[in-house]
């Protein structure tokens, strides 16, 4: 079992290595390509402990992550920057998401050429 995650602020190389069987990503972590969705609650924090300008909603309501230079604004290199961070998304914390019948609920699917 991976080692509890420790809080930040620590640099981007300290974080723990996240549970995946990708990591780090030989993509280049295209599935942080178009930022992610949060919650009201995971917006308010993340805007609170990383500045209102990370997160964004959009015309249809949902709060994302801004994406800069084609990565959602917490990437630094090819890792995540708030891996460890309390507010890490449950989108991001439970990826990758399978439905009962083992497909994926992504919009722009395959997300991740390691998922097909």
């Amino acid at each position: 079992m991976p080692a509890a995650p420790r809080l930040l602020p620590i640099a981007p190389a300290e974080l723990p290595e996240p549970a995946l069987p990708c990591y780090p990503c030989p993509h280049q972590s295209s599935c942080c390509s178009w930022g992610t969705q949060l919650t009201d609650d995971e917006a308010r924090a993340l805007a609170a402990a990383h500045g209102a300008d990370k997160v964004y909603r959009t015309r249809w309501g949902e709060w994302r992550t801004r994406v800069r230079g084609g990565r959602c604004v917490f990437m630094a290199g090819n890792t995540c920057s708030i891996h460890a961070d309390a507010a890490y998304p449950a989108v991001c914390r439970h990826f990758p998401h399978r439905d009962a019948d083992g497909a994926s609920p992504y919009p722009y699917d395959p997300v991740c050429p390691e998922l097909v």
